[in-house]
């Protein structure tokens, strides 16, 4: 696939009435607003924050495949956001090793932006995440 120079992300994670699954969702857009792909994973018992994260990973993984020099990042969790940006550190034992693997994924592109966003600005990365959790699995 040819580099693209700028992507748009969206990505959430869903927990369960039980917390017992996990769902993820995540969007990639081109310039003009076009779904280039889209995927949801369905994960075990995690945090709300920790399958933010998972969303965030599952996003960076989509934009590995298509090698965009920038990605801007969508997400409506504000916890996720300030962290990647740097703005708030990282304490949770829990979310350490999630935020090193974004970081990790994020270092192969050329430049990531992180954006907080309301909820109904990020539906259909809910919907992809909320589908994985009752264990519809969807790529395209």
């Amino acid at each position: 696939m040819a580099v693209q120079d700028e992507l748009v992300a969206y990505a959430d994670g869903a927990t369960g009435y039980r917390n017992d699954h996990t769902g993820v969702g995540a969007v990639l857009l081109d310039g003009q607003g076009h779904i280039l792909v889209w995927g949801n994973r369905r994960l075990g018992q995690m945090t709300n924050n920790e399958a933010e994260y998972a969303g965030l990973v599952l996003a960076l993984e989509l934009a590995a495949r298509l090698q965009p020099r920038r990605l801007r990042v969508y997400l409506d969790s504000a916890v996720v956001v300030g962290q990647m940006n740097g703005e708030c550190g990282v304490r949770s034992k829990a979310l350490k090793p999630w935020h090193r693997r974004a970081c990790h994924l994020a270092q192969r592109l050329e430049q990531v932006t992180y954006h907080h966003v309301p909820r109904q600005r990020n539906r259909l990365a809910d919907a992809l995440a909320n589908e994985a959790l009752v264990g519809r699995i969807l790529s395209g």
